[in-house]
């Protein structure tokens, strides 16, 4: 019994981890996709790039919340 606690910890502490890499390539795809469209339709003050990247912080954050809501139930 206090083996499984154990590893239920560790493969907690894994999603932890890995939760800012997540978080960090969800904001850059969005922000390499803002910055080709601006690149590609020639928009001044680059509103696609800071659009998209304001859109991938907020995905991100919804990711990263759906999943810690995810792991407290679960416990």
């Amino acid at each position: 019994m206090e083996e499984k606690k154990g590893s239920k910890a560790k493969n907690k502490w894994l999603v932890f981890t890995s939760m800012p890499i997540q978080m960090g390539v969800t904001i850059y795809l969005f922000y390499r996709l803002g910055a080709w469209l601006d690149e590609r339709y020639s928009v001044e003050g680059e509103w696609w790039m800071k659009g998209l990247t304001m859109l991938g912080v907020i995905v991100s954050m919804y990711q990263f919340i759906r999943q810690v809501n995810y792991l407290n139930k679960n416990e």
